[in-house]
């Protein structure tokens, strides 16, 4: 493995499962939709930046790690009101 496939990796793991899992988990446990569905689209944008750095676009890890990071946001706050 070369340098841009272990830190896709490392991406896949850490981001894609620890975080956004715990969202997802949190979301079914407390019975709220909005909050699982946006904890879920940010999984899926966080699986994507694995093949963005393999595939070496900077610009598109940045617009999908931003969308990632709005979802993210968009799952705490629904879990919040």
């Amino acid at each position: 493995m070369d340098r841009y496939e272990t830190f896709a990796t490392w991406i896949f793991i850490v981001f894609g499962a620890l975080i956004v899992g715990g969202l997802m988990a949190f979301g079914i446990t407390m019975d709220d939709k909005a909050t699982f569905l946006f904890a879920l689209g940010s999984a899926c944008a966080a699986f994507l930046l694995g093949f963005a750095v393999i595939f070496d676009q900077p610009r598109l890890y940045g617009l999908i790690l931003f969308v990632s990071i709005a979802l993210v946001a968009g799952s705490i706050t629904a879990l919040v009101t």
